[in-house]
């Protein structure tokens, strides 16, 4: 049939007119986003603390809390804005195409440019760009993404199909209807999951949180008692208890992932790795097991036939080549269909007339196609698995077998050919293939193995081949077929390397297996097959040229041809993982030093040691350089890495033991040696609160000492800009009682010595008890 499809002047038209093929997002605008800085818990508290504050006519204090609240929704807000233009960057790159009628020819243009008119085509594995028409051809259509119904559709000739269904099976030529916002559900013309999975540090942060509020509130409690018995009113003390109350909340935690997670998106796509979702990046630094995929994965997918062998009597090697040219579709992304057509194309001698051909089906494991000789009888052509073809066929003999299983020693694959004429079936012949290892295969799966993650192959082909292959890259000798894990359910699937004569859907349970062991598994794949494993597993990673299918179901997708990136993916993954666990330990042990100290002190001496503004002046500028942490130096793990907030919570109880002790032997000598007034001494404390607190971070971020590594520009510049403006503040008295300068010296001096050297020590013995 003959299709003429569109002009380009006539598409641009149409293009006019309906626009382009995709749905946009509703954005909200960004003074809005803005306005929702100054709402929340943290808000909230800062709001009412300082509404009492002007009631109390105390309006300096009114007004400084003010101030900070508006300077940090300006910096939240440009930091998440930052991020979320990153995270838009990406998703422009990840686009899906369709292979349009234009001019006469068919060509790949990005599907948000299809207008209603254009002829398509559409193949197994492909997503549907727009609501269609089948003009010609038949396709097995998944449209559970958009109607939630788990069985596939038949569709054919005349029946619509619609944007955002998985094509499983087959080939079609369809007419363009209706794109954007017209289509019949009017929201997948993008084809671009904009999910936004929940992270698991935002569970983890929600743990935390409450951990943290549950130790501030006992405190909280017992100054508000010690208030009470001091008969001081309530307006005077709710102020100072609302601040404590914010030192629990982890302000920045939101805004420092989601900025870390952008920009690590953004340095894996300058190496040929886009990020779909940000979990992703997430699941990479816990992945302790990846599945992989053989061919096109570890091997090359660029298939060669290696060897042709006649079978049937009265069969010579061109006829083997010649039928097996006729049963592959020559439109096809498939590699060994590829193959076939590439050696064959040269030797095909037209004596047979193509009438209908049918793609493979993963299921029967062959392709068909009808054809008509010179005298006009029809023959069918079967090409496909070697032992569902010999089984097929009348003259099977174990001979046959016995050749198959030669090949497969040399580990090379088999493809059987048969015809079936007036209803007898006859073997013809084989043809023989080898896909080999990509280059980068080996040292990849050797560098995986040294950062503790464990890879397992995963093929269709048998043992022998799966062996001479995972045993070539350095993957390992052991290997078992899916059949003999079926007969034995208790069989450990963890002292296994690879898995053999796999079918589309056991890919799916070897996921499922070691999930169920409690692994983090990672999973690499191309096709449509692979889609449901990619989905299921931890981290799908869709290999460069995957089908939409592919690239839809998966997390990760490869644009450079290799795997070698997915290093990169596992060591920014884990430095994202390590920057996150620095700023939770940083800011537990921070609420610890805050909490108690500021609580025990005030029922010592009776009133607040640290007064409402400098407490909140002190968080935001601590919070400020927190922030930093998300672009800071650090070094990967050479392992996987494991959320365990109860050892975060035990490391930073012994830290803030350390820091609450050392606050107070401050406090005791400013008060016995130095004779400080109790107003420079709230001022001290206010100092040395944040200044240790900085140190910290420097402390932290490192197992080994402190300068053996130079943290990031961002992180020194942050660092020293708050030392400046908290000695500035401290000694000429803005928002703090004045103190004098040689204090403040003393005081930092006594900060750099219990942190960077003291603390510092205590650390390599804590860190390495908890294998930090």
């Amino acid at each position: 049939m003959n299709y003429k499809g569109l002009t380009t002047e006539e598409a641009l038209e149409l293009q006019k007119r309906f626009g382009f093929n995709e749905i946009k997002q509703k954005e909200t605008p960004p003074i809005l986003d803005f306005l929702k800085r100054f709402t929340g818990l943290t808000a909230f508290v800062i709001e009412g603390a300082m509404i009492i504050s002007l009631l109390m006519k105390r309006y300096v204090d009114a007004l400084v809390m003010f101030f900070l609240l508006l300077l940090n929704a300006v910096l939240g807000f440009s930091e998440e804005f930052r991020a979320s233009k990153a995270v838009e960057a990406l998703s422009k790159k990840i686009s899906v195409n369709a292979h349009v009628l234009r001019d006469g020819v068919f060509k790949e243009i990005p599907a948000r440019e299809l207008v209603p008119g254009d002829v398509i085509k559409i193949v197994m594995g492909d997503i549907v760009p727009a609501d269609c028409k089948i003009i010609e051809g038949n396709l097995l259509v998944d449209q559970s993404i958009l109607t939630g119904e788990s069985i596939p559709k038949e569709c054919g000739a005349n029946d619509e199909i619609y944007s955002g269904s998985l094509v499983t099976r087959g080939s079609a030529i369809a007419i363009v209807e209706k794109t954007g916002r017209n289509t019949y559900f009017g929201k997948t013309a993008e084809l671009i999951e904009k999910a936004k999975p929940k992270l698991i540090i935002e569970e983890i942060t929600m743990s935390v949180t409450k951990g943290l509020l549950i130790f501030d509130f006992i405190f909280v409690a017992l100054v508000v008692i010690k208030f009470i018995i001091n008969k001081t009113p309530i307006f005077d003390a709710l102020p100072f208890v609302l601040t404590l109350l914010i030192a629990s909340i982890p302000v920045a935690l939101p805004a420092m992932t989601v900025l870390a997670l952008a920009l690590g998106s953004l340095k894996l796509a300058s190496v040929g790795v886009l990020v779909r979702k940000l979990d992703g990046i997430e699941n990479s630094a816990m992945m302790d097991i990846l599945c992989l995929d053989k061919t096109g994965t570890i091997t090359e997918n660029k298939i060669r036939i290696v060897d042709v062998v006649p079978i049937g009597k009265g069969f010579s090697q061109e006829d083997v080549v010649e039928l097996a040219y006729l049963c592959s579709d020559p439109n096809t992304k498939d590699p060994i269909d590829s193959a076939v057509i590439e050696f064959g194309k040269d030797n095909v001698k037209g004596l047979y007339k193509l009438v209908k051909f049918y793609p493979f089906d993963p299921d029967k494991k062959y392709s068909e196609a009808e054809v008509l000789d010179k005298e006009n009888n029809k023959i069918n052509i079967y090409k496909g698995a070697p032992q569902v073809i010999i089984e097929m066929s009348d003259n099977k003999d174990k001979s046959i077998y016995e050749v198959v299983e030669k090949f497969a020693n040399l580990g090379k694959r088999s493809l059987g050919v048969a015809i079936k004429k007036e209803n007898q079936t006859t073997f013809v012949g084989l043809l023989t293939f080898f896909d080999y290892p990509r280059k980068d295969s080996k040292k990849f799966i050797e560098e995986i193995k040294e950062m503790g993650v464990m890879p397992k192959m995963i093929t269709g082909d048998n043992k022998l081949i799966a062996q001479s292959v995972a045993k070539e890259v350095s993957i390992g000798e052991r290997v078992i077929s899916i059949k003999e894990i079926e007969k034995d359910k208790e069989m450990d699937v963890d002292s296994f390397d690879a898995f053999a004569e796999v079918v589309p859907e056991d890919k799916f349970k070897i996921v499922d297996l070691y999930q169920k062991k409690g692994h983090t598994v990672g999973m690499t794949g191309d096709g449509a097959n692979d889609a449901p494993a990619l989905k299921k597993a931890d981290l799908g990673i869709a290999v460069k040229d995957s089908l939409d299918i592919a690239k839809q179901s998966a997390k990760v997708i490869l644009t450079e041809e290799g795997l070698s990136n997915i290093v990169n993916l596992i060591k920014v993954g884990r430095e994202i993982y390590k920057r996150i666990v620095i700023w939770i330990l940083n800011k537990v042990v921070k609420t610890f030093q805050i909490v108690f100290f500021v609580s025990i002190a005030t029922l010592i001496i009776g009133k607040p040691i640290i007064t409402p503004v400098a407490m909140i002046l002190m968080l935001f500028l601590y919070d400020f350089v927190t922030m930093s942490i998300a672009t800071d130096n650090v070094v990967p793990s050479n392992r996987p890495e494991k959320w365990n907030v109860k050892k975060l919570l035990s490391m930073s109880l012994i830290f803030g033991v350390l820091k609450i002790s050392e606050l107070f032997i401050a406090m005791y000598l400013a008060q016995k040696y130095f004779k400080v007034t109790f107003s420079e001494l709230q001022t001290i404390m206010f100092y040395l609160l944040l200044v240790s607190g900085l140190f910290n971070i420097l402390n932290f971020r490192e197992e080994r000492f402190f300068f053996s590594s130079l943290p990031s520009k961002a992180v020194i510049m942050s660092i020293l800009g708050d030392l400046i403006v908290a000695t500035l503040i401290s000694t000429f008295g803005i928002f703090v009682a004045k103190a004098h300068f040689g204090l403040i010296m003393i005081t930092l001096l006594y900060a750099l010595l219990v942190t960077l050297v003291f603390t510092d020590i205590i650390k390599l013995f804590v860190y390495r008890w908890f294998k930090l």
